[in-house]
């Protein structure tokens, strides 16, 4: 019977190491995509946003190689090895624990500091100023289709057009191939604020490592409790052959 069991559970954690490797080439991807996603807007986001995703590609290479071991342990039944992988997975349990909770911390404040940011940057917006943040400033109105910080009036003072209305004219829609006089003012901007519209991007993409960090430690307490279960047989058979 207690040889059933172990064999169960020898292969139960053979199959959660492979699903290991998995999941450390899952997070890689995650943090991957997320550095990469975060690094065509770098003048807008703090360095706190780019933390985390480094932390998580960095997490994701550490696993892989631990889970391999972990799949070599379970496998050749080495107790060493087994004990080795399960001092590391606590460890690794104690780091993906952090990064999941500065994850979420990192979530409930993201529309905070991104709206912090773009109202630093408003001031270099113009072809005469910064041009990376005027760029950007254009992109994000284009792509999120949003105007301002909070809304199109952001734009009066910074660009000192309190009289005309006048804001850039990536906060309207332009529809290609219109043959008319283009005017771009608060009126006819975009009336969601950047704020809300790109921080909710932002902030959806802290939450994705947020999640595969929840799903990668309830994995890991799984394998630590079988491991150190299939350990202590190892051990005893070692010990009393």
């Amino acid at each position: 019977m207690l040889t059933k069991i172990f064999t169960t559970v020898k292969y139960t954690l053979v199959s959660v190491n492979f699903l290991f490797l998995i999941t450390g080439i899952i997070i890689l991807s995650v943090g991957s995509s997320v550095q990469s996603a975060y690094n065509g807007y770098h003048e807008f986001l703090s360095e706190r946003f780019f933390s985390l995703p480094a932390f998580c590609i960095a997490t994701g290479i550490i696993i892989f190689l631990i889970g391999f071991a972990g799949f070599y342990g379970a496998y050749m039944e080495n107790y060493y090895v087994i004990m080795a992988f399960v001092i590391s997975m606590i460890v690794m349990f104690i780091f993906q624990l952090s990064a999941c909770i500065a994850g979420y911390v990192l979530r409930g404040s993201t529309v905070a500091l991104v709206q912090s940011s773009l109202l630093s940057t408003m001031e270099l917006y113009g072809p005469n100023k910064n041009f990376e943040v005027t760029k950007l400033w254009d992109e994000i109105q284009t792509d999120f289709t949003c105007c301002g910080v909070t809304n199109s009036s952001n734009w009066l003072v910074p660009l000192n057009t309190t009289e005309s209305g006048g804001v850039p004219v990536s906060c309207c829609q332009n529809v290609p191939g219109t043959v008319t006089t283009f005017v771009c003012n608060t009126a006819s901007a975009f009336a969601t604020g950047c704020s809300e519209a790109f921080g909710s991007w932002v902030q959806d993409h802290a939450s994705a490592i947020g999640i595969a960090g929840v799903f990668l430690v309830l994995m890991q307490a799984l394998a630590v409790a079988g491991a150190l279960w299939l350990a202590n047989i190892a051990r005893q058979e070692r010990e009393f052959p």
